[in-house]
């Protein structure tokens, strides 16, 4: 059998109607005998909706723990946005961010650049596993750094970032790429460039893209 739990407002009114009680009771000229029994069972019956309301609010029951459970998913799906070892957007969460900062770009006429950047340490083979990691995390601190608060940075693999400049043209992202080469200046880096509208591909498209312009900068 379900067990039910009073609504927190309907015993507080309660509560609220019985103190007036005693207020009223009290504020008597003289208290006759019948009225100091009163005053006694009003004050009872509010001492005793009190503990009532209090172990109420202290047992979670169904809607407790379904409010719980809501809070553990949301909980879980902050953590699962974000990668462990870099703090970055993981990957899924940044195309679904680009589809929607794409559909801003055409509502009101603005462009948005994707950098996909490769910070290629010197010997990879001198780290641990946790110097690889922090090394890593380091890395995509500085890619974080050398971006605006309302730009997004993801993490595609090691030492491989994403970064999303909103309201940019290619301009702008070329300017941020020289930002971007000083503050790598310790690393080989190679760097490609997409914009959404101008290259005409889909917004998630524009990641790969990107990675291949950089491939082909290399390459050059």
């Amino acid at each position: 059998m379900r067990r039910i739990h009073p609504r927190p407002t309907a015993i507080a009114a309660g509560i609220v109607v019985l103190l007036f009680g005693i207020v009223w009771t009290l504020s008597a000229s003289d208290l006759t005998f019948v009225g100091s029994f009163m005053a006694a069972a009003v004050v009872a019956g509010a001492v005793g909706a009190g503990i009532h309301f209090f172990k109420a609010s202290a047992e979670p029951g169904e809607g407790g723990n379904r409010l719980l459970q809501l809070m553990q998913r949301s909980s879980d799906a902050r953590r699962g946005i974000r990668d462990e070892t870099t703090g970055l957007l993981n990957r899924w969460y940044l195309e679904r961010r680009l589809d929607e900062e794409a559909a801003r770009c055409l509502r009101y006429g603005h462009s948005m650049a994707v950098i996909v950047l490769k910070a290629i340490t010197l010997d990879l083979a001198r780290f641990s596993m946790d110097g690889w990691q922090q090394e890593s995390a380091a890395a995509a601190e500085r890619a974080a750094r050398v971006i605006r608060n309302v730009d997004l940075s993801a993490s595609l693999s090691p030492f491989e970032f994403a970064l999303c400049l909103v309201h940019c043209d290619r301009t702008g992202a070329e300017a941020a790429i020289e930002r971007i080469t000083l503050e790598f200046k310790d690393y080989d880096c190679r760097i490609g460039i997409a914009v959404y509208p101008g290259d005409d591909c889909e917004p998630r498209a524009l990641i790969e893209l990107a990675r291949v312009r950089s491939r082909q900068i290399e390459a050059a």
